[in-house]
């Protein structure tokens, strides 16, 4: 039994590191999310100016994610970027909800139909120019992965509005240094 544990450590370790920026020691860091989410306010389009690492957005610019509400009460979000080395377009198709609405700003998303659903937690938001959205999943208490993401309703970010959001990072103990800035020149 322990070396079955064991293998599905390594195994589950494996993957957190070929999908995520951030694969670190312990359990996920205790985080606050945006307290009275308003989902109406929150949907439409959001440009990617900081990002985590993530396999899935290699050598893209001009990220954009745009969020519509589906009938069933999930949200529809398109995710769409163009390769830096070619100039092809992008599109992810993904699926969010929200597990439970007295706390709505820790939501679930997927983009495949047989991947399991990920974490997407709004930790600060003003609806109008910004929001910060933090991913993190434990492995066994022992490691985990994350990722990071700033998104404005606009192609950039004034340098205090991203220092506030970075401060907030810090403050749970989650390193900024993993930003990358995302390129939305060009676009």
């Amino acid at each position: 039994m322990l070396n079955k544990m064991l293998l599905l450590v390594i195994v589950a370790s494996f993957v957190a590191v070929s999908q995520a920026q951030e694969f670190g020691a312990f359990g996920c860091p205790t985080v606050s999310t945006k307290d009275n989410f308003n989902l109406t306010r929150y949907l439409g389009t959001w440009y990617e100016i900081y990002k985590f690492k993530a396999n899935f957005e290699n050598n893209e610019k001009c990220i954009q994610a745009n969020y519509q509400l589906k009938p069933d009460g999930h949200i529809r979000v398109n995710n769409t970027g163009v390769s830096i080395s070619d100039g092809s377009p992008s599109t992810a198709i993904g699926d969010i909800y929200i597990p439970d609405p007295s706390v709505g700003s820790r939501l679930k998303v997927k983009f495949a139909s047989a991947a399991p659903y990920g974490n997407y937690w709004v930790l600060d938001t003003d609806y109008e120019n910004y929001t910060l959205i933090y991913s993190c999943t434990s492995i066994l208490g022992i490691s985990h992965f994350e990722f990071g993401w700033i998104l404005a309703r606009s192609r950039t970010l004034p340098d205090s509005t991203i220092q506030k959001l970075f401060g907030i990072m810090n403050g749970y103990k989650i390193n900024t240094h993993h930003f990358m800035k995302t390129d939305q020149s060009g676009c």
